[in-house]
């Protein structure tokens, strides 16, 4: 592989010219890369980060690369792109072989349901316009540097990241489908929480005892209420062929519990409760008036009683009145967000194939 350095050292910053088919602007950027879970956790130990979604928050990252990235057979790398006027735009790629082919996916593929650039920095990524061209130089030197196809899935539409890939002339596809409840419509509100069969389910489960809706949204919370999820999901899911990524008892757990001990990731843990029987769970995350809702299980033993269903009317009920936008379903077209009143939009898939050698 060109390029190749021992895991831990990152590359200089140097200028960087532009890619072929891009053409040269006046101002010149600075580039570098870290290379291995050592340089990669430092760097994101010791900068904070604005992310566009949840899964680029350095948390999210960080737990990944401690936990999920040897297992899954990946050296994480970190793409820093400056400039002295704009911020400096972090890109997180994953490099792995598949059979003979060196690829560069997004960091924490396929764990992520969104992938996007981050900007080194406090508060949300609202400044100055990202530097498109220069992003797309310094993606076409990190994949010339390692000699890889790149293959980023799941990247937000019109995203600085697809924007990018684009200017490289990267081929698009869509990717998957992801859904949203736009928490800002009364009616839409109304219809999730208020419609006729969650009335009647309610009124027939609450004959057994007093619902209630919890939220653990602390470290200390989640550490405690995480294990007992684990148990529930693992119930539902663990026998399903069509289950991605189910608890394991091994490295799974341990990065749900890393992300969940991360206060940057700002993972949630929401219960329905029947008395002191927990019904149903949804672990995601709060980021920017939006919600995430990540994984999810339920008490089989009331599923008559739809308990993923009336957690999802609870929720979206609290969540509108705390003032959260969004109940963002992410991927996946699942019959239960089918019933649901929500938008719907793709995310994109950008492939670019290795570069020739000399």
């Amino acid at each position: 592989m060109s390029g190749a350095r021992d895991p831990g050292s990152a590359s200089e910053a140097d200028a960087i010219p532009p890619p072929p088919g891009v053409a040269p602007r006046g101002r010149m950027n600075a580039v570098a890369f870290e290379y291995g879970a050592r340089a990669t956790t430092d760097f994101l130990d010791t900068h904070r980060l604005s992310v566009r979604t949840p899964f680029q928050t350095r948390g999210w990252w960080r737990a990944w690369i401690r936990e999920a990235a040897e297992a899954e057979g990946t050296t994480p790398v970190l793409i820093r792109m400056a400039r002295t006027d704009r911020p400096t735009l972090v890109v997180g790629l994953q490099l792995h072989q598949d059979d003979s082919t060196t690829l560069l996916r997004p960091l924490s593929w396929p764990w992520a349901d969104y992938h996007e650039v981050a900007e080194v920095g406090d508060g949300p990524p609202t400044g100055p316009e990202p530097d498109i061209g220069g992003l797309a130089e310094a993606i076409d030197r990190c994949q010339r540097e390692f000699g890889a196809r790149l293959e980023l899935s799941n990247l937000i539409a019109d995203g600085p990241l697809l924007r990018a890939m684009s200017e490289l002339g990267a081929t698009l596809r869509p990717s998957e489908t992801v859904f949203r409840l736009d928490l800002t419509d009364p009616e839409v509100v109304r219809r999730v929480s208020e419609r006729r069969d969650m009335r009647r389910k309610r009124r027939r489960i609450g004959r057994l005892g007093k619902l209630r809706l919890t939220c653990a949204d602390t470290s200390a919370q989640l550490a405690a209420r995480l294990p007992t999820f684990i148990e529930l999901h693992t119930q539902q899911w663990g026998d399903r062929p069509d289950a991605v990524a189910p608890f394991d008892g091994g490295v799974v757990d341990r990065t749900f519990a890393a992300v969940a001990a991360e206060p940057s990731s700002t993972a949630r843990l929401h219960e329905l409760w029947l008395d002191e029987t927990l019904l149903a769970g949804w672990f995601g995350f709060w980021h920017d008036r939006t919600y995430y809702a990540y994984r999810a299980a339920y008490d089989l033993g009331h599923g008559r009683d739809s308990p993923g269903h009336l957690l999802t009317a609870a929720m979206v009920s609290e969540l509108a009145a705390q003032g959260t936008d969004t109940f963002d379903l992410t991927r996946g077209a699942y019959a239960y967000k089918l019933e649901l009143p929500c938008s719907r939009a793709p995310t994109m898939t950008a492939s670019r194939e290795q570069p020739c050698r000399a």
